[in-house]
């Protein structure tokens, strides 16, 4: 999914803070000790804080599985682009040799545009428009639209060849349609049609309209509980595909009723609990379903940090957010495909890469 929770949308005027120290290897006011690997992020902008508090903790979590004892220095920036830069000069004069963060997509601008990058640096979300990267800044992330993508393709793979759109009118919900059209129509499929619904959408005239419908499926851009509403008026004739948008995290067999039969894409986190990447590390506790997407994340750019610490050039990893590649100056994330079944999110059994098992 897309940083939805809070870290995808954009902060000002915030006031800027000092580096926090918050892991049990962060760095003393002093800065006698140097950190190895630095973790810049939003915790103190509030919209943010949360899950920037939860990327910590699968951070942290996910050295202590590994038994990893490098210096870890925890930076708090808010999320204006003079703290995060601010930072982000900090760590690097601590001697920081890998840098993880920002997190939100304007400090991934912020920074990439900046002539700051010397180590490493790993970017927790992708820049507001595409732009050159520096050679030593990646992105990863949970994007929404890289989902959307996904959908796509192992959609197209799979033989289906025409696609009816249905979203909602939020603008999460858009960039997720929008991406899918883009990469849809770039592989060769065809969209009969686009809906959109609101709260004050006639979703009995939408049932008539999606009735008579000759297509071969249906992307529904929607979060969980638009797809609670618009499900019941989609014609169950055909097939529905989603991103995790879609997936509340929770196994429901009452709430999620309607959802039954919707196929998505989502983390082996939420849905392989049994898989061997995934058991070896701790569940939190206290975080809400949308905050655990945010501890696997940092799972992972953990696990990728010291990657890149051993100047690795390729990357191949089974991440508890799905498989991990290096593209170019990007980790691509390929979640696993899942369906609703009686109520919970269930991973789909494994075909050939790309295409989905019916």
């Amino acid at each position: 999914m897309g940083l939805s929770v809070a870290a995808d949308q954009d902060a000002s005027g915030l006031r800027e803070t000092p580096a926090a120290q918050e892991s049990a290897a962060a760095i003393p006011a002093d800065g006698l000790v140097q950190p190895v690997i630095a973790l810049l992020l939003p915790s103190a902008a509030p919209d943010f804080a949360r899950p920037a508090d939860a990327v910590r903790q699968g951070f942290m979590a996910a050295q202590k599985a590994g038994g990893n004892t490098l210096p870890v220095g925890v930076f708090a920036t808010d999320a204006t682009s003079a703290s995060i830069l601010a930072q982000y000069e900090a760590a690097i004069r601590l001697g920081a040799r890998v840098v993880v963060g920002p997190m939100t997509r304007s400090g991934v601008s912020a920074l990439a545009s900046s002539r700051l990058v010397s180590v490493p640096t790993l970017g927790l979300n992708q820049p507001e428009a595409p732009i050159a990267l520096p050679p030593q800044f990646y992105t990863f992330g949970l994007a929404l639209e890289a989902e959307a993508q996904l959908v796509a393709r192992s959609a197209f793979a799979s033989h289906y060849k025409s696609a009816l759109l249905v979203s909602a009118k939020s603008a999460l919900a858009q960039r997720g349609r929008e991406a899918f059209v883009i990469a849809w129509k770039q592989l060769g499929g065809t969209i009969k049609a686009s809906h959109e619904f609101g709260p004050q959408t006639d979703l009995l005239a939408l049932k008539e309209t999606l009735s008579t419908a000759v297509t071969d499926m249906i992307f529904l851009a929607a979060d969980f509980e638009q797809a609670r509403k618009v499900r019941p008026f989609l014609n169950n004739n055909i097939d529905v595909f989603a991103t995790s948008q879609v997936y509340s995290g929770r196994n429901d067999a009452l709430a999620n009723v309607d959802l039954n039969g919707i196929r998505f894409v989502e983390m082996p986190w939420l849905v392989q609990p049994d898989h061997a990447a995934v058991m070896i590390y701790p569940r939190p506790e206290g975080l809400g379903s949308g905050e655990e997407r945010f501890y696997a994340l940092g799972i992972d750019a953990f696990r990728i940090a010291a990657e890149l610490l051993g100047n690795a050039r390729t990357l191949n990893m089974d991440g508890v957010t799905g498989r991990l590649t290096l593209t170019g100056n990007t980790i691509a994330r390929e979640p696993v495909q899942a369906v609703f079944r009686n109520g919970a999110g269930t991973a789909l059994d494994d075909g050939p890469p790309g295409e989905i098992r019916r």
